[in-house]
């Protein structure tokens, strides 16, 4: 029997994981069993026992691979070298947040496929750790962001940027959850009330004025 590529291995296990994002949009975390998810995978029992030893095994590589996707379109925004002011960069965030997986086949929601996995973490002392890991390092980009701006003359430099590293956590995972919650959260109107509730930029000419 000729041995599977690596490539079909992989399209393999992505159908599993597709199979549960499905099951768990549909169903919720605590009704899925295992049966329902091979049943949607259209795959055989030994064949998908041959990738995961159950279902728990399952619902965590579905949240660690939508937590390192959801950081890798994250990325190219958090580390741009010269940052657009912050409500620009937030927009930036939440429409990357927003267009998370549409790229994919299928009519899943892995914005709120992500709020069952943040529920089924609390219960994992090990996915728990990796999940508190994965937004830490969220954090730390946040951070660095802020710093960033401050050598622009952006943001003030005596603001603390790790104050301002939790305050856009919040916001970016708070959005995820209220769109999940609440059943939507519009991308404009966080925009519009940042630019309006937030100070003036702190820019290189204003700084000046500053003791």
């Amino acid at each position: 029997m000729p041995r599977i590529t690596d490539e079909r291995r992989a399209a393999r296990r992505e159908q599993i994981l597709e199979a549960a994002r499905a099951c768990l949009q549909e169903y919720g975390l605590e009704a899925v069993s295992m049966e329902m998810i091979i049943a949607r995978s259209g795959l055989s029992t030994g064949a998908v026992y041959g990738y995961f030893k159950g279902k728990d095994q399952i619902i965590n590589a579905v949240i660690t691979d939508g937590t390192a996707a959801m950081a890798a379109d994250l990325a190219p925004i958090l580390t741009n070298p010269d940052p657009p002011p912050p409500s620009e960069l937030i927009e930036q965030v939440l429409r990357a947040i927003v267009d998370f997986g549409r790229h994919k086949p299928g009519d899943i929601d892995r914005l709120l496929v992500s709020l069952h996995g943040w529920s089924h973490a609390q219960s994992d002392p090990q996915l728990r750790a990796a999940t508190r890991a994965a937004y830490a390092g969220l954090r730390r980009r946040f951070d660095d962001l802020a710093k960033r701006w401050q050598a622009a003359g952006t943001l003030d430099t005596t603001i603390d940027s790790k104050a301002v590293a939790q305050l856009l956590t919040s916001i970016t995972l708070g959005f995820v959850a209220q769109r999940a919650l609440a059943g939507s959260a519009d991308l404009t109107a966080h925009v519009s009330a940042l630019k309006a509730i937030g100070p003036p930029p702190i820019t290189a000419r204003t700084a000046s004025r500053h003791p």
